[in-house]
């Protein structure tokens, strides 16, 4: 007769450690779940990141650090099913296809609208069904974003947009909407420094290269600096320091620094501005930066020198405020990942930076 009360305490006991854990069972009968808990497992798959989602600010732990990320809310909502795709082969059939060419020759804050579709590699990252910040498509199957944006949620609270343009007046007949199936957030990533601010996300299905209006975006040229060139930032954030998100993908341009300049010549001090990070902007009169709403995003530069033809120089972090003087944006410096890159982006099909016949 002490074996079922046994059992029942033993029940009682893991619910209400469960809840204090923030850890949910698996759907189905609860015999089931406590099997799963009790006997070993006869296969493995692929890992996710499991988190509870948590309040973020602007605000760092110093008062002159910010992301520019919109605030992640807390409200719950009701999620629906989705089917993900667990797996993709490694080696795949893959369409011949060019990174980093936008879709118009023509040309935040201080910036002004794109065109429509110019820059087909932008992805809307959507929390909660909510726009929370911007991301990069690399290749056919991984969308590259800051950490800060998406550490600790769930990745199946995460919904992609690819060529989105007006967020309130979005035409679903063009939009492309994946979801999640798997997230990597940097090993190293410093949420109080920003340091290795970098992640991965893995579509629940690989995109069509060979449909050529959406496309990714070359990655950068290893062990290049980007010294003094001129750099373009897109993406759905505030116009101004304190303001709201823009319902419209804007772009703004501004001068990469080097990187003693950052360290010496900003309000910023030398420490918070290690190898993995890049600033641009402008020091003297400020007003033209990324801001609250644009993190992940990418910041562009010309590719070899070839118009129209963009590689991923860095990603969009951190900063004090937006477009104040001497507080240029800073950015994840992304050429500095690239071998973790390689090692994480298994599956997926890349776009080269040159027609087929000059390799």
């Amino acid at each position: 007769m002490k074996l079922p009360w046994i059992l029942i305490g033993v029940f009682c006991g893991l619910c209400s450690g469960a809840t204090e854990r923030r850890v949910r069972p698996n759907q189905g009968n609860i015999f089931e779940w406590l099997g799963s808990i009790w006997l070993p497992a006869t296969t493995t798959t692929s890992t996710t990141v499991l988190a509870t989602t948590s309040t973020t600010s602007r605000t760092t732990t110093t008062t002159t650090s910010t992301t520019k990320s919109t605030t992640r809310s807390t409200t719950s909502s009701t999620t629906t099913s989705r089917t993900t795709v667990a797996d993709f082969p490694i080696e795949r059939d893959c369409v011949s296809c060019r990174c980093g060419l936008i879709n118009t020759l023509y040309k935040i804050v201080g910036g002004h609208e794109t065109r429509i579709h110019q820059y087909p590699w932008m992805a809307a990252i959507l929390i909660y069904d909510r726009f929370y910040c911007a991301g990069s498509l690399i290749n056919d199957l991984y969308v590259l974003t800051a950490a800060h944006c998406v550490e600790g949620v769930p990745p199946e609270l995460i919904t992609l947009r690819l060529l989105e343009h007006n967020r309130s007046h979005s035409n679903d007949d063009i939009v492309i909407q994946r979801y999640v199936s798997r997230m990597k957030v940097h090993e190293l990533y410093n949420p109080r420094s920003f340091d290795n601010d970098i992640a991965l996300l893995r579509l629940n299905q690989p995109l069509d290269m060979g449909q050529h209006r959406v496309r990714p975006i070359c990655l950068p040229v290893q062990s290049y600096n980007f010294d003094h060139e001129l750099a373009i930032v897109t993406g759905w954030g505030a116009q101004r320091e304190g303001g709201f998100g823009s319902e419209t993908l804007r772009e703004v341009e501004v001068v990469v620094l080097p990187q003693s300049d950052c360290r010496n010549e900003t309000t910023y001090k030398p420490a918070q501005i290690t190898d993995n990070m890049m600033c641009a902007g402008y020091l003297a009169e400020g007003g033209k930066d990324a801001c609250s709403g644009d993190s992940g995003g990418p910041l562009h530069t010309t590719f070899d020198e070839q118009p129209g033809q963009y590689q991923l120089a860095g990603i969009v972090s951190w900063g004090a405020g937006c477009a104040r003087p001497q507080s240029p944006g800073v950015y994840t410096r992304v050429n500095q990942y690239l071998r973790w890159l390689a090692s994480n982006t298994q599956g997926g099909c890349h776009c080269m930076p040159y027609p087929e016949e000059d390799y």
